[in-house]
């Protein structure tokens, strides 16, 4: 009987050390600054400096300026195929948020305030950019800092293009970022975050996952794991800050809300409340489509996109 428990328990000790040594004894996969600025930044790169951070965006094409903002653990190449697009008729300028891509977070002391912070970057790349008078284009928490802006700054923001935009219920929506949220799971990306966990994720964000690149999930993968990013996503996600919903309401540009009917991380009906506060605004659901239609179905937004603004 002694004999037979502990087989047992070597059983559960083995079946215990496997999945630690998998996770702690894994190859390194952070990427240094430097090398990730070498591998991932694209002949369209700039570099601004703000608040000691070094802060990188994309800008290619002329005419009317759009701006495009990406969501959390996103980057500029979430709108890759849209700049293609679109930067034959436009200016293209793409962002990746503070903390985000291949840009830095600012000092932001010992009680950081997140929301103001985002919200004095854009007026920052507003000024910096001299756009007096721009399209804006935001996915997911890039929809949420893009609402806030077109609020804070409607002289400047003539047109909103909302995708699969965070705004209501953020707290439950936030909910599904769990493995970033406590402390204790941090270490397992001590390492750096594993490749099939970014396929995973990128995988969640389709309706077809046909169309999941093995390229773009390995790009991702390379984004995330740039030194710094992990332990800025871990902070942003255990901060709990939320934007104030009410702001919506105060959004008098003309908005074009856009959804995928089958998101898995902001529900569908989340596009009608858009719609709801928004005076000026109208709704188009992809079906199917997941969270990332600028992905998913970049040419049909394009059509929509293009028709949007000749109105």
């Amino acid at each position: 009987m002694k004999t037979l428990v502990r087989f047992f328990i070597g059983i559960i000790i083995v079946a215990a050390i496997i999945p630690l040594s998998i996770v702690f004894l894994r190859p390194n996969l952070i990427i240094s600054k430097t090398e990730a600025k070498k591998e991932l930044a694209l002949p369209s790169s700039h570099f601004v400096n703000w608040r000691g951070a070094e802060l990188h965006y994309t800008d290619e094409g002329s005419g009317y300026p759009v701006l495009m903002i990406h969501g959390f653990g996103g980057s500029v190449r979430n709108f890759s195929k849209m700049t293609d697009n679109l930067k034959g008729q436009f200016r293209v300028i793409r962002i990746d948020l503070p903390g985000f891509g291949l840009s830095d977070f600012p000092d932001m002391g010992a009680k950081p305030d997140y929301i103001q912070m985002y919200r004095d970057y854009l007026t920052f790349m507003f000024d910096t950019l001299h756009l007096d008078s721009v399209y804006v284009m935001g996915n997911s928490m890039g929809g949420g800092i893009a609402w806030i802006a077109a609020a804070d700054h409607p002289n400047n923001v003539k047109k909103l293009v909302l995708l699969n935009s965070a705004g209501y219920d953020v707290q439950n929506v936030s909910g599904k970022l769990t493995m970033f949220k406590y402390k204790s799971v941090g270490h397992v990306f001590d390492r750096g975050m594993p490749e099939f966990m970014s396929k995973g994720g990128l995988e969640k964000c389709y309706a077809d996952k046909s169309k999941v690149d093995q390229s773009v999930w390995q790009m991702n993968n390379h984004f995330t794991n740039r030194e710094g990013n992990i332990q800025n996503m871990l902070s942003l996600a255990r901060a709990q800050q939320f934007p104030d919903s009410s702001i919506i309401a105060k959004v008098q540009c003309p908005t074009l809300i856009v959804w995928g009917k089958e998101d898995a991380i902001i529900p569908v009906a989340h596009a009608e409340k858009f719609h709801r506060d928004i005076k000026n605004s109208r709704v188009i659901i992809y079906d199917p489509c997941g969270h990332v239609p600028m992905m998913e179905r970049s040419e049909d937004l394009t059509r929509d996109f293009l028709q949007f603004v000749k109105e």
